[in-house]
């Protein structure tokens, strides 16, 4: 299997798009500065409609949305559209506060158990 971590794992799932939803709803909160940066307003605009629309539910966004949102995400946090999940774990823990990356492996485990 291709190097990808936790995202790729979950291919196609609710959990990788209730992960997408989580990077993105963190960098919109901390990663401001970022985003501005990365995407152009309208994008910007789009991010916050898709995470608003989200709400935490997978079936509030059709499967189109979620490869849009997927994109964001990934432009968002590295700057670069061409860019895989790799690199936007990467750069998480400049993005995220500490409580919020375990919050999320915890989370994470809690569901494999």
């Amino acid at each position: 299997m291709a190097g990808g971590g936790l995202i790729s794992r979950f291919r196609g799932s609710a959990l990788q798009l209730q992960a997408i939803a989580f990077v993105a709803i963190e960098l919109w909160r901390n990663g401001r500065e970022r985003v501005d940066r990365n995407l152009r307003e309208r994008e910007r605009a789009e991010l916050a409609d898709l995470i608003r629309q989200f709400r935490g539910r997978p079936s509030n966004i059709d499967s189109r949305e979620r490869e849009r949102l997927a994109f964001l995400v990934k432009k968002a946090a590295t700057g670069d559209q061409n860019s895989d999940w790799v690199e936007v774990a990467k750069t998480l823990p400049a993005l995220l506060p500490p409580a919020a990356l375990a919050d999320l492996w915890s989370r994470n485990r809690n569901r494999r158990r």
